[in-house]
């Protein structure tokens, strides 16, 4: 099958430029039905070049020095083609049909034991024979497999406002782990301020108004921050704030 594809895609090479004037070729072909299908099949060639006058017609002979490039169909090449198509169909029916023929002799099903024999078996033996051993029907029980979820806790972003006049705003804060702390510069009068961590969680941090300066925490406990004047780094009396972390 794919060997008949290939031949098929390798015979349909056609000119792509005008072998006279080196234009663009328009190919012209018919519809033919054929098996179930329908097959596009090329008929001629010309140049769409109006001053152009090459034109080429596959059902007509041709010299092996007439044909400028590509590989052209010939008669007898398309009814070849066409008949290949053509038992395609015929194929895929035989191939399909072919495995569903049951001859009846691969089957060979072995006897049911009877009814009355069934029951034999079931009663309860004698002094000599030990009674049959009869299954007891297993109840499965129900296991509760509903999964309680757990709940999950979004982190979340606070704004702590700073200047050198009030310090820390709010001055205290409780926060959950994985929360982040944004300290924002308010202070338009002494446009640079420095933060500085007592825990040294980070380094000192300047601030220009209106700059802000971010921070997450990722493990519990208790934080001091200061604010200090920029250069001297000299600390502002009252501006102390604190973050619990839990």
């Amino acid at each position: 099958m794919l060997i008949i594809v290939i031949t098929i895609m390798t015979l349909m090479k056609f000119t792509e430029k005008c072998p006279k004037c080196g234009g663009f070729i328009q190919t012209k072909s018919v519809r033919k039905s054929i098996g179930l299908g329908i097959v596009e099949i090329p008929v001629a060639q010309f140049c769409l070049n109006p001053v152009c006058d090459w034109y080429q017609d596959f059902a007509e002979a041709k010299k092996p020095e007439d044909i400028k490039e590509g590989f052209h169909l010939s008669r007898n090449q398309v009814i070849a083609i066409a008949a290949i198509v053509g038992l395609l169909p015929v194929y895929a029916l035989f191939t399909y049909f072919v495995p569903m023929i049951d001859t009846g002799n691969d089957v060979d099903p072995k006897p049911q034991k009877k009814l009355s024999e069934l029951q034999e078996n079931t009663t309860v033996g004698s002094a000599d024979t030990p009674p049959a051993i009869v299954p007891t029907a297993i109840v499965p029980t129900k296991i509760n497999t509903q999964i309680t979820p757990t709940a999950i806790i979004e982190p979340n972003s606070y704004l702590v406002k700073i200047d050198f006049s009030h310090g820390f705003y709010p001055d205290v804060i409780t926060i959950n782990k994985s929360d982040t702390i944004i300290w924002s510069n308010q202070e338009n009068q002494r446009t640079r301020l420095v933060l500085v961590s007592k825990d040294n969680l980070f380094e000192n941090q300047l601030l220009q108004y209106p700059g802000r300066y971010q921070y997450q925490f990722n493990q519990q406990g208790e934080y001091t921050f200061i604010l200090a004047e920029y250069p001297s780094y000299e600390q502002y009396q009252n501006a102390t704030g604190n973050v619990f972390v839990k």
